[in-house]
This record gives C-alpha cells, sequence and structure tokens, in this order.
C-alpha cells in the first residue's frame, strides 16, 4: 500500500482543497493496524473484510490471484453532497493514481 503513502505526503494540499482521504481495504482490520499508525492521521484505512464496498465500487481485480482476492487500487472524489465528481480506477492490483492528476483535477472542478 505504498501509494498511500503518495497520497499522505501530499496531506497538506488536500487539506487546502478541503478534501479528506480515506482508504478502503479488504483485509481486516487487525492487518491494518500499522499501516494505520504509520499514515497517522493523513488517511484513514476503513476495513472491508468481506469485500462489500469494494464490490460496489467495482474495485475487484477482474483477474484475481488463484489463492485469493484481489482489490484494484480505486480513487474516487465524492464532494461533500455525495456526488461522485470523478474516479481512477486502474486495469489492475499493481497500476496506481497519481496523485498530481487527482490534485490537478480536484482544482479545477472546485
Amino acid at each position: 500500500m505504498r501509494e498511500l503513502g503518495r497520497l499522505a505526503e501530499r496531506k497538506g494540499e488536500f487539506d487546502r482543497l478541503g478534501v479528506t482521504v480515506y482508504a478502503i481495504a479488504i483485509d481486516d482490520p487487525a492487518d491494518l493496524a500499522e499501516l494505520q499508525e504509520e499514515l497517522g492521521e493523513a488517511v484513514t484505512l476503513l476495513a472491508d473484510p468481506g469485500g462489500q464496498a469494494v464490490s460496489s465500487f467495482n474495485m475487484m481485480d477482474p483477474k484475481p490471484f488463484p489463492a485469493r482476492t484481489q482489490a484494484r487500487a480505486g480513487t474516487f472524489w465524492i464532494d461533500r453532497d455525495g456526488v461522485l465528481r470523478e474516479r481512477w480506477l486502474p486495469r489492475n492490483y499493481r497500476e496506481r493514481p497519481d496523485p498530481d492528476e487527482i490534485l490537478g483535477k480536484i482544482r479545477s472542478g472546485l
């Protein structure tokens, strides 16, 4: 989940835009505790071990590993009214959205 570190490093820029960054992971909450401590308040991790939220956002990798489920690193901009303004959904779990592109889209949409 290094991409979360890239987003966390840009916390000040997101804050200035009034944006809060959340991440949903299909891992168990206990497995996310160490990463949450490392990220601090820059990114809030939400556990979705059953994968319901990840599935509803169409983030499951269409070609998962044979022995386990894998989610893609989707990024969604949902405004304060709950409207989905933009989404970045890579083709597979190894691809990551570019923080500069995310911030640029948000800046241009405000």
